[in-house]
């Protein structure tokens, strides 16, 4: 197993040395472009790199993103990310000097109301095949972006000029307000959560409504649809959370991703596509019951790997379902291994969002998944087959 998975490094150890990739910067007391804008100066974006933060000499807050009309003064602090032998052209083009105290560090505490907070892009975000220069992700969530590693590497270039891909690890300065990584989760997971949960009555009133709710559907005595809407209901009425964090909280693109992937299902077998594929199923496996199965559910595997699991059981139910019923079946023990099946997702990252979870932060590669995935979905599929035969028996139809 160790040989099929490789040790990777996380990716966040390639910001550890920050001196490999930030440049600080002073501005001496007699640099001839004081006063002057830093935007006029053309300070925030230079060659090899781009300015993260600034500290002016008599104050201790931390200025970053910069605006381009700050005036420069003397004495102040700049720290630029990106390209060092480029950056230090700086001191021949704008008159500056190298820091003699280097305080810029991954490691630093939130200091005033910024802080370093790795992150890394989301697949199907926006900012896939985009740089931040061309995106103005920066200015619209009024962050800075440091550095960026891909695969454990960190890319030695300015960090703005980095055509991003899915799975790139970012170091980001940003404000420590919840509210601000919100705004961008579609684009950016982050590694860490500044949400802490607040244990207390809330907890234990919750977790006895969700029991009740289990309960009730399990016991037969309500619909789990019922059960969950008096659960919510009573979640609000015994302020467990509010309103507007309950309507936050709805995961609105798998709604309508479940919603599409029933109307597909419905689709497929109203037209007849479902019965068409199924005798073209036959026709290619016979009417061995048991290759029938291996083959519908082999195939519910490989697409599951690219959609969700919601849409490959929609997609596939109707068509299992009209070859269990061609071939004389009770249905049922089939539809239980195509669900098994399409549940079974570990050759990709994309194939559940839990993977992204390890793909990021471990360092790992598209192609870690491919080398240990492939044998675990092989493994999975013959265990389902055998398994499912055991527990539900074939049984012809009446």
């Amino acid at each position: 197993m160790r040989r099929l998975l490789p040790d990777r490094k996380a990716p966040e150890t390639a910001f550890e040395s920050t001196g490999e990739y930030t440049l600080e910067m002073l501005v001496p007391s007699d640099n001839p472009y004081i006063a002057k804008s830093i935007g006029k100066l053309g300070l925030n974006n230079v060659r090899g790199g781009s300015l993260v933060e600034l500290r002016h000499f008599d104050d201790e807050k931390i200025m970053s993103p910069v605006p381009d009309d700050e005036p420069l003064m003397g004495g102040d602090r700049l720290v630029y990310a990106g390209q060092i032998d480029e950056l230090l052209e700086l001191k021949k083009t704008h008159g500056l000097v190298s820091a003699d105290h280097f305080i810029f560090h991954y490691s630093e505490i939130v200091k005033g109301e910024h802080q370093l907070r790795t992150a890394y892009v989301r697949f199907g975000s926006a900012l896939i095949g985009t740089t931040m220069k061309e995106n103005q992700f920066e200015h619209k969530h009024n962050l800075t972006l440091v550095a960026v590693s891909r695969r454990g590497k960190r890319i030695n270039s300015s960090p703005r000029d980095v055509i991003l891909e899915a799975g790139d690890t970012l170091l980001l300065q940003m404000g420590s307000n919840k509210e601000q990584t919100d705004e961008f989760s579609k684009d950016l997971q982050f590694f860490d959560s500044t949400e802490v949960p607040n244990i207390g009555k809330g907890t234990i009133i919750s977790s006895a409504i969700m029991i009740a709710m289990v309960a009730v559907s399990a016991l037969g005595i309500m619909p789990l649809l019922q059960c969950a809407f008096l659960a919510a209901a009573a979640m609000l009425i015994c302020r467990c959370c509010s309103a507007e964090q309950a309507m936050r909280a709805i995961n609105w693109d798998i709604l309508m991703v479940f919603a599409g992937s029933v109307v597909l299902g419905l689709a497929i077998q109203k037209t007849g596509i479902a019965e068409r594929l199924a005798f073209g199923i036959l026709d290619v496996c016979g009417t061995n019951p048991i290759i029938v199965m291996t083959t519908i559910c082999l195939v519910g595997t490989f697409i599951t790997e690219f959609i969700s699991n919601t849409a490959a059981g929609a997609m596939f139910f109707p068509i299992m379902y009209q070859a269990a019923v061609k071939l004389g079946y009770e249905p049922y023990p089939f539809l239980i291994a195509l669900m098994i099946s399409v549940s079974s997702s570990f050759a990709t990252p994309i194939g559940s969002p839990t993977h992204m979870l390890v793909y990021g932060p471990g360092g790992y590669r598209f192609s870690d998944f491919m080398r240990i995935g492939l044998l675990m979905n092989i493994i999975i599929l013959a265990a389902n087959i055998f398994i499912v035969n055991i527990i539900y028996p074939l049984t012809p139809l009446q």
